[in-house]
């Protein structure tokens, strides 16, 4: 729990020395999201943002034996402290691939720009076969209950933020195009896709993105680092030499 909430404050007290301005909060009884967004965001989010940014940080806390969990888990293996752990699955977890995804989803949208734009753009890397940002999932074979989730609030807030219609729109477009271009797949939005939809609109800076993302998923790595505390056995997989062999 300590850990929990030291998260956010380390991330701005970060945030304001990087812009040179004091860390000086105001004065309030705040919920956690709400302490969250002022680190991240420099400002009171509005009440609609805070539930938005909730939603996300309660939806992304844990997934299972993700990279960065299981990285957590490999060092608490070795009775490594709780910091040690935690550390190591940031540094799993800033890699683009895991929670630096949202940043890439957001640069996709960006350079579509407009509704009337993204057939051709996402056909274009289609036709160069290139992945879209924000679809498909080693774990879900179909759609991600969390992408539902935070797409519902775009859904509720789509008539105040034009960028959450055009994120409905392209996912809209990028499914049936992925039906037609890799059918039998089933790729549809990921968390991912819609995460960055909703740290965009709340007005949360790029570079903020992996560490919210790090401050949800802390709550999942101490809760599998203690797991593994209590019953534990180092965790030594086998490997196998794939390299040329002697004459």
């Amino acid at each position: 729990m300590q850990v929990a909430a030291k998260i956010p404050t380390i991330i701005g007290v970060r945030r304001h020395a990087l812009q040179g301005v004091p860390f000086d909060p105001p004065s309030r009884d705040w919920t956690h999201a709400q302490w969250h967004g002022w680190c991240t965001c420099g400002s009171v989010l509005p009440p609609r943002y805070v539930r938005a940014l909730e939603a996300y940080l309660i939806l992304t806390a844990e997934h299972g034996l993700n990279a960065s969990t299981f990285t957590a888990r490999v060092v608490t293996s070795t009775q490594a402290d709780l910091p040690s752990a935690l550390s190591a699955a940031i540094g799993a977890l800033k890699g683009p691939l895991h929670g630096g995804a949202p940043t890439h989803v957001e640069m996709m949208l960006e350079e579509i720009g407009d509704e009337r734009l993204a057939e051709a753009y996402l056909r274009s890397r289609l036709d160069q076969g290139k992945r879209l940002m924000g679809f498909g999932h080693r774990v879900y074979k179909t759609v991600d209950p969390r992408a539902e989730a935070l797409k519902a609030i775009a859904q509720e807030m789509a008539e105040e933020e034009p960028w959450f219609r055009l994120a409905l729109h392209v996912e809209k477009e990028a499914v049936r195009l992925l039906q037609e271009y890799k059918p039998g797949r089933q790729l549809y939005a990921n968390v991912e896709f819609y995460a960055s939809a909703v740290l965009k609109a709340i007005g949360l800076p790029k570079e903020m993105y992996t560490p919210t993302f790090i401050s949800s998923r802390v709550i999942g790595w101490a809760a599998h680092a203690l797991e593994q505390a209590a019953a534990n056995r180092i965790i030594r997989p086998d490997s196998r030499y794939m390299g040329p062999m002697p004459e």
